[in-house]
């Protein structure tokens, strides 16, 4: 397949339009997503795209304001709400208002109550983000509720999902009346609730006491702990839980008002709200790098609990946090950061408060994050995480199933039922651990182009090797060594990964293959069809995972080889998208996520190492890279053609 003329002239940033689209939502209330009827793929996709769109979701039904789902019933609305331990008496529509929508260019409205004097309510329905409440009271065109801020604090308001879709598609959000399935007051106990009065007012008393005490004598609502669990992290009843509690409303302090100190000059990136990791420079060395350490432990606990969603936020939020060119001194900076919400700038007040930005050698600390080393149940999931070939769903299969509390109950009670790989992760558990140096990084390299010009004698002795990943970068001590391996005539790059692992097999470098993929050769070495899913790895090059150790000891000495274990990871590459291979297994992991939904969003183009498609009926080839007559050249003119624009290796480290 022959690859198109390359792409001169491409717009590098978002549109006006586009980065609108990101905060459709950003002015609504706090939003629950009501499970029922959908499927887990679903409700990860419904929540993906509010997220998208700006909205803010929370798993505590007791703090959410809106209630989306596929609900079309009042009384299943009344139900569904019951579920989640939030009871209500139904709020007439005229007595409830209008929604908060910025579709509407009515002024605020002003409101009588039993023949009083007017006066503006306080409150704005479908707007609580701490950080601009009062800019958006005060400049922005609202629609208000006609009942007090007490009462409206109450209201809860449950809408069909159909209102999601067409506020995406009108690109901003619509007022609730036509969606709207429910909306109750919240009741101060547990009392009855219908969803119209159809009593007649001289119903007995004696009636109505009977059905207040059936009520109480009903077992108490499940708990939002409870629903957090069982929806979000599958936590078995009972088991320890290191979920975080909402976020409180970030305020500022008078100390930082006071402070004579001017916050620093924006960057460009914050003043224009660069949502991407792959639009910035983050360096290896941050001046934030205490604050990220404790951002990083949060996250890896959203990994334990298996809560995707807090993952990739708290990934954009270290990503931001990690490219910010100042140390921060104050809690109004985070919320500056695109990808930071009032969440992070409490974190951050904390970190603050326990002296996290003093000139002292003493480290900030965030209670959150400390529960990764003291909490007996983490600390064991993290341990099991780190076995090579065990993910977190692994872990708590361990933990929770199979009831392993360390390594050696999974040796003792259930070596036999390991799957090879792991059996290998457990074994070397310890030297795998311990990292790569610079220096044994190079040495590995130099065998392995040595062992690649030997099997193909034909390439002349310039096979191209080249060490990415946290080598590349710049860190001193890498979790593996990636290689890259890439020749300008296919005929020696095709299949050259068996025979490569052969060679170092048969020479006892590589003790253990771990796997072992020839799916760039078995397509030719041509790129991945558009529609074609990588699964669960970002590219589909030929490439061999394995265990590397120097054979080379003094055996007078020793019965066994001392040398330490190392993984390592090598790829063979066409040199015609060895820029995309290169560019793929270079940066960090958020680097390269929004790489690919930057090209995608920008260009309608899909990005992978083994190199990039269009989105039309064809799925064409897009040769970014010609005109590049080395690997460096390639990567540069393929970053610069992608928008993103170039920037060393050392400054894409978004953690």
């Amino acid at each position: 397949m022959s690859a198109e003329p390359a792409v001169a002239a491409l717009v590098p940033h978002d549109s006006i339009e586009e980065r609108a689209n990101e905060t459709i939502f950003s002015n609504q209330p706090s939003i629950f997503i009501l499970n029922t009827h959908f499927s887990k793929g679903e409700l990860e996709d419904l929540e993906n795209r509010l997220v998208a769109h700006g909205g803010n979701i929370t798993y505590n039904p007791t703090q959410a304001r809106l209630f989306l789902g596929k609900i079309g019933q009042k009384k299943r609305a009344v139900l569904e709400l019951r579920r989640c331990g939030i009871w209500t008496e139904e709020v007439q529509t005229s007595e409830a208002g209008s929604c908060a929508s910025n579709d509407t260019d009515e002024p605020p409205q002003k409101r009588q109550k039993h023949g009083t004097e007017s006066h503006e309510t306080n409150e704005i329905i479908g707007h609580t983000h701490p950080a601009t409440e009062e800019v958006h009271r005060q400049d922005h065109p609202i629609k208000l509720a006609s009942h007090s801020k007490e009462q409206s604090k109450d209201t809860v308001t449950v809408l069909k999902l159909e209102w999601l879709d067409r506020s995406i598609e009108a690109g901003k959000p619509l007022t609730w009346e036509r969606y709207r399935v429910y909306e109750g007051k919240k009741t101060s106990t547990y009392a009855a609730t219908t969803v119209t009065n159809t009593r007649p007012e001289k119903a007995s008393s004696q009636i109505l006491q009977r059905a207040k005490d059936d009520v109480a004598s009903r077992p108490t609502p499940p708990t939002f702990a409870s629903h957090f669990q069982h929806r979000r992290t599958n936590i078995p009843p009972g088991a320890p839980s290191s979920q975080h509690q909402p976020p409180k409303l970030h305020r500022q302090t008078t100390s930082e008002n006071d402070e004579p100190t001017s916050l620093p000059p924006q960057p460009d990136w914050v003043r224009d709200h660069v949502i991407y990791a792959c639009l910035r420079s983050a360096p290896l060395h941050s001046p934030n790098e205490d604050f990220i350490s404790q951002l990083v432990k949060i996250r890896q606990i959203r990994k334990l609990t298996l809560n995707e969603i807090g993952v990739r936020a708290y990934s954009s939020s270290i990503a931001a946090v990690a490219a910010y060119p100042y140390r921060i001194r104050r809690s109004s900076e985070v919320l500056q950061l695109p990808g930071c919400d009032a969440k992070i700038a409490n974190l951050f007040a904390e970190f603050q408060k326990d002296g996290g930005c003093s000139h002292t050698d003493d480290d900030g600390n965030v209670s959150a994050a400390d529960e990764l080393d003291t909490d007996p149940v983490l600390r064991v999931l993290n341990t099991f995480y780190d076995i090579w070939g065990v993910g977190a769903k692994t872990a708590r299969d361990f933990y929770y199933s199979r009831g392993w509390r360390d390594l050696d109950d999974i040796v003792e009670h259930g070596w036999s039922n390991l799957s090879r790989v792991q059996q290998i992760g457990v074994k070397f558990y310890e030297e795998f651990q311990d990292g790569v140096s610079r220096a044994d990084s190079e040495a590995i390299a130099s065998i392995v182009k040595k062992h690649a010009n030997k099997v193909r004698p034909k390439a002349n002795n310039e096979i191209d090797c080249i060490l990415v990943g946290g080598y590349r970068r710049g860190k001193e001590m890498s979790g593996d060594v990636d290689i890259i391996l890439t020749h300008r005539d296919d005929e020696v790059t095709s299949n050259l990964i068996y025979d490569i692992a052969t060679s170092l097999e048969e020479q006892q470098y590589i003790t253990h293959t771990l796997s072992l993929h020839l799916t760039t050769t078995l397509r030719e070495q041509q790129t991945l069809p558009y529609h074609e899913e990588t699964g669960r790895h970002f590219d589909t090059l030929d490439k061999a995972l394995v265990v590397w150790q120097e054979p080379s000891f003094d055996n007078t000495q020793h019965q066994k080889n001392p040398n330490p274990h190392r993984r390592v990871d090598i790829i063979i590459s066409p040199w015609k998208t060895v820029g995309c291979a290169v560019l793929g297994w270079t940066g960090d992991t958020t680097f390269q996520r929004d790489l690919r939904r930057y090209a995608k969003k920008a260009h309608g183009w899909k990005f992978d190492s083994s190199g990039v498609r269009a989105q039309t009926s064809d799925g064409r080839v897009l040769d970014l890279e010609n005109g590049g007559q080395t690997w460096e050249e390639r990567e540069r003119l393929l970053m610069e053609r992608l928008g993103i624009g170039w920037r060393p290796p050392e400054e894409r480290c978004s953690r």
